[in-house]
């Protein structure tokens, strides 16, 4: 198999699936979430819901750009608010709901450890090395990374990312603005570290010296849990 082609089959799924799971818990936490007074809330995920979520560059090139290159993985998904208007229910509607992106993701990785420790367990304690068993333990591990990432990367207290917009919305709307602004910097601060500066310089490896020790931190304790070690 070419390196490539290895490398799409093996990352392309868990890479969008991790964004996509993402932003399909944080709707289904603002469905949860009372609704603002004369406007409807957010509709339950259904799958044409959940599919009008990808954003083509968030959702699908930048995440496996980033797995293929061999740096953290994240992403997002195409803009939707989880509320209008200012007031005190759709502050809190926005809080509660981008909080639960990394929440969920943590959860993501801790059962995808689950099924990978069931599947190395049937296996006889060892991972596959290779056919479908392969492909399919492969996919589970790099699920499990590219959620430890999108945890990691989402607790930034700089919007885009969830802590960010969550912590945005406690703001007054001039602050707010500022921290948006603020947060473009350091979205293309973030990329140009884990993608334009290796591609410069091999060895340096400035993004993750920064984002390795949550990453692995978290894929080390939700392996753990089921006895695997990285």
């Amino acid at each position: 198999m070419e390196p490539i082609v290895e490398s799409l089959a093996v990352w392309a799924i868990p890479a969008i699936a991790a964004v996509l799971l993402h932003d399909a818990a944080q709707r289904i936490v603002a469905s949860w979430l009372p609704a603002e007074p004369d406007a409807p809330g957010p509709a339950t995920v259904r799958l044409p819901r959940f599919l009008r979520a990808v954003d083509p560059v968030g959702t699908i090139i930048v995440p496996i750009a980033l797995a293929l290159s061999g740096a953290p993985v994240f992403g997002w998904p195409r803009y939707r608010p989880f509320a209008v208007g200012e007031d005190a229910l759709a502050r809190r509607r926005r809080l509660v709901s981008a909080l639960a992106g990394p929440v969920a993701s943590f959860a993501a990785a801790l059962i995808g450890a689950v099924a990978l420790g069931a599947i190395v367990t049937a296996a006889g304690g060892a991972m596959p090395s290779r056919g479908i068993a392969w492909l399919v333990t492969s996919n589970l591990f790099n699920f499990i990374l590219a959620n430890a990432c999108m945890t990691s990367f989402h607790l930034l207290p700089v919007p885009p990312f969830d802590m960010g917009r969550g912590l945005s919305a406690l703001l007054p709307i001039p602050l707010r603005r500022k921290l948006r602004r603020a947060g473009r910097l350091v979205v293309l601060a973030v990329i140009a570290m884990v993608v334009a500066v290796p591609l410069l310089d091999p060895h340096a490896r400035i993004g993750e010296w920064i984002a390795a020790p949550m990453i692995n931190a978290i894929t080390r304790f939700v392996l753990g849990l089921v006895n695997l070690t990285v």
